[in-house]
């Protein structure tokens, strides 16, 4: 059986010729130390978005929209501004944006989300400005400005 032109060569066979070298032994520690570990932020994610959904149910023109399994929208019916939150498994971080208000800067650089991961049950921001349900507390009172405090 020929090779066609643009087919590669078949990989070269191990030989017994060869001695075994140090590289060997890499590949038994890289099976236990590099294998993917299970996602425990993903379930912690899912119960935290669910807890924003469960306590501000209720709350006036409130509108919450599923954009995907791991994005919600939340938005005020009739009025300007959104709060996006976003888990993203692959960096294992939540990411709170929000966007639509008239005093946003827009800046080159202006942070757009910040990021949270969980650390000790607790999704603190990554640069350590806070917690992720003080932060959409704060978004939630941009949303509705008859809430904040004098």
């Amino acid at each position: 059986m020929g090779t066609n032109e643009g087919d590669t060569p078949p990989p070269p066979q191990p030989s017994e010729d060869l001695p075994a070298t140090e590289l060997a032994s890499l590949v038994t520690r890289a099976k236990e130390r590099v294998l993917p570990e299970p996602d425990r932020h993903g379930p912690a994610a899912v119960r935290a978005m669910a807890a924003v959904v469960r306590d501000l149910k209720g709350m006036p023109e409130l509108q919450v929209v599923r954009e995907t399994g791991t994005r919600i929208k939340l938005s005020r019916k009739n009025k300007v501004g959104w709060i996006v939150i976003e888990y993203d498994p692959k960096i294992l971080v939540m990411e709170v944006s929000i966007g639509g208000f008239s005093d946003l800067p827009n800046e080159p650089g202006s942070p757009k989300a910040h990021r949270h991961t969980l650390q000790d049950n607790v999704w603190t921001r990554l640069d350590g400005g806070g917690d992720l349900f003080s932060e959409i507390r704060q978004y939630i009172i941009r949303l509705y400005p008859e809430l904040a405090e004098e």
